[in-house]
């Protein structure tokens, strides 16, 4: 929701929602640009110091569940993304052979080369980059537990809508149906027309614009492409789910029974 011009397929809310119920990290970033855990990192915790000091409780809501892992955390103090830098590790790829970031990678972090695929080209560029302007090994980043946590600092409530398997893949698939007639392959061709998307751009292989992108690109028919959303989809909600059910603290909601959820949000906002 962070991206511009990102409005079907990430099911931002619509404007008369938005008027009525003012949302933060949206429509903040153009799609020529990448939104990382970093910049996720830095303007949540800006946003909760500005509610907080409103005597308001700040409620973080969404999919992106690496991000807000992110944030509860913390993370290491790491570089920003240098454009120029990485532009230049991708003309000597192309002009290498096969691998060679990785191998490039390997000469000066054999220990976290070892866990990354070589095709991996998002994570070794990323190395590469930490390396090239902290000399930090990243085999060595993931050692350092120095981070500022959110835990740390707040009392946290985390909680997970817990919903049965079928309904919820109904409601994944009546979903894409819903952003395809609304126009997603359009959006996706707005996209690519309007901006310069690099391959390796987050939106590129992000759920839904994908494979819109690949059915553009004439990659398989209309059908391949609803039926691949829909894998994509159930994957992602799959993944989620295990990985929050395996997280230390949360409290699992009955889609069945959202007061729950209500009480619960009424109490915390009480003891402000």
């Amino acid at each position: 929701m962070v991206y511009k011009d990102c409005d079907i397929g990430s099911a931002k809310p619509n404007k008369n929602v938005l008027a009525k119920y003012p949302h933060h990290l949206v429509d903040i970033i153009c799609p020529n640009e990448v939104f990382t855990v970093a910049d996720f990192y830095r303007r949540s915790m800006e946003i909760i110091e500005i509610t907080h000091n409103k005597n308001k409780l700040p409620i973080f809501v969404g999919g992106s569940m690496m991000y807000f892992k992110s944030l509860y955390t913390g993370i290491n103090d790491l570089p920003e993304r240098d454009q120029k830098f990485r532009d230049s590790l991708k003309k000597l790829k192309t002009n290498n052979k096969d691998f060679f970031l990785h191998e490039k990678l390997n000469q000066i972090d054999p220990e976290y080369a070892k866990k990354i695929n070589k095709n991996d080209e998002i994570r070794i560029i990323r190395a590469l980059e930490v390396f090239e302007k902290s000399g930090k090994r990243m085999s060595e980043v993931f050692l350092d537990n120095n981070k500022d946590c959110l835990s740390n600092k707040f009392d946290v409530s985390q909680f997970c809508i817990s919903i049965d398997r079928n309904i919820l893949h109904e409601r994944i698939k009546t979903r894409l149906k819903k952003i395809i007639k609304q126009g997603l392959v359009d959006e996706a061709k707005n996209l690519l027309n309007k901006y310069d998307l690099d391959l390796n751009h987050p939106l590129r292989k992000s759920v839904n614009y994908k494979q819109a992108f690949e059915f553009i690109e004439k990659k398989y028919d209309h059908e391949t492409f609803f039926d691949k959303a829909l894998f994509a989809t159930r994957q992602l909600a799959k993944r989620q789910t295990t990985w929050i059910r395996s997280w230390d603290k949360f409290k699992e909601i009955d889609l069945m029974e959202p007061e729950m959820l209500e009480n619960d949000v009424k109490k915390l906002i009480t003891a402000l």
